[in-house]
């Protein structure tokens, strides 16, 4: 779906401002609940906060766990999020995929329905304090997967992750009712899913329909019934937003091109739109280079780490450690898309910091 150039422009300033990638949250709580949720994966979850808030620490996202301000879920896609504590039961509610589904599951990792449920008081003995997967492999000694039966857990809401590593996904397991205090909180999955699409539009719009469903996960008959009740209008061509959001949206101004914002892996705008509905963001021709492929069509579309000049996509990047080194490989999408060099360097400098890297090295390859 190819918008005109002048509403693609102003799709542009709007997402990017109301993803707050003008960095005007004034801290990671805020952030996380104005777009509902983050990849939890590191360092996908801190990077994202990192490019949307005015201050961020290495301890932040560590701080706002021990304090119990967000949590780990599966819910869009089934794909495990950062969200906060607050929001986290309707986000559940609305995305949770049916637990009879799991069977595929169970015999892949040589358990069957008695075994798993024989399995769960448990693991749940072992995780009243925070506990890694493979002490709970070491503590219960079975034949078949074990990480499979704690996924699963988690799956229930009978189980949470908690980071450590900000570069790194070393996961640790606890069991929610020791964490907490108590179950997370039941929700109504119709009115949940109905709170998800309106969040969703105030954080992605405008947006179409098709769009809300490949964000979520849902069918497109649900997306289109939880939608049905929200106070919409058509911006052009099936792109909704909020009544309330038109008149705004109809006078934003367009971001300066000297404006840049480094997003990881996974970013939340990124994979914020199906795969035919990311031209504010980046030219079709230039998706199978900010995206993952699977043969010649964008399908799953994971979203790689990427360079934003006013906006639009221009290169995507890299990086690796070496000892405290950071080494960032950047890839311009055109010749002329690479920014002065200065530029990168200081947004790399500042990611490199908060992974605890001591030096940051920045090498920019030919277009392709």
């Amino acid at each position: 779906m190819t918008q005109p150039p002048d509403l693609t422009q102003r799709l542009r300033a709007w997402s990017y401002r109301r993803q707050l990638l003008d960095r005007t949250a004034l801290d990671p709580a805020e952030a996380l609940r104005h777009i509902i949720a983050v990849y939890s994966t590191h360092p996908t979850a801190p990077l994202s906060l990192h490019c949307r808030t005015a201050s961020f620490a290495p301890q932040d996202i560590a701080e706002l766990e021990q304090r119990r301000e967000v949590v780990r879920i599966p819910a869009m896609r089934g794909s495990i999020f950062l969200a906060p504590l607050e929001t986290a039961a309707r986000l559940a509610a609305a995305t949770r995929r049916p637990l009879e589904n799991v069977a595929p599951n169970l015999r892949y990792a040589g358990l069957d329905p008695a075994g798993y449920a024989a399995l769960k008081p448990r693991i749940l003995a072992l995780t009243q304090e925070p506990t890694t997967a493979d002490a709970l492999k070491r503590a219960i000694p079975i034949e078949g997967r074990l990480t499979t039966a704690v996924h699963l857990m988690a799956r229930e809401g009978l189980l949470l992750r908690l980071g450590s590593s900000l570069r790194t996904d070393n996961l640790r397991y606890v069991a929610t009712d020791a964490w907490l205090g108590r179950p997370l909180d039941e929700a109504d999955p119709t009115d949940s899913l109905r709170w998800l699409a309106e969040s969703y539009l105030r954080a992605f719009g405008p947006a179409r329909v098709a769009d809300f469903a490949w964000w979520s996960g849902v069918p497109i008959r649900r997306a289109r019934e939880a939608l049905a009740g929200c106070d919409l209008v058509d911006v052009s061509a099936g792109l909704l937003l909020p009544a309330n959001q038109h008149d705004v949206f109809a006078a934003v101004e367009p971001i300066p091109d000297d404006t840049f914002s480094l997003l990881p892996k996974w970013d939340a705008y990124t994979m914020g739109h199906a795969p035919d509905g990311r031209q504010r963001l980046i030219p079709d021709p230039h998706l199978g280079k900010a995206f993952t492929l699977l043969g010649k069509a964008v399908t799953a579309g994971d979203g790689l780490p990427l360079l934003l000049r006013g906006g639009r996509a221009v290169a995507s990047w890299s990086h690796r450690f070496a000892g405290d080194r950071m080494l960032v490989t950047v890839k311009p999408f055109a010749p002329d898309a690479l920014p002065a060099l200065l530029h990168v360097e200081r947004g790399f400098d500042e990611v490199g910091r908060l992974l605890g890297a001591a030096h940051v090295e920045v090498v920019a390859v030919a277009a392709g």
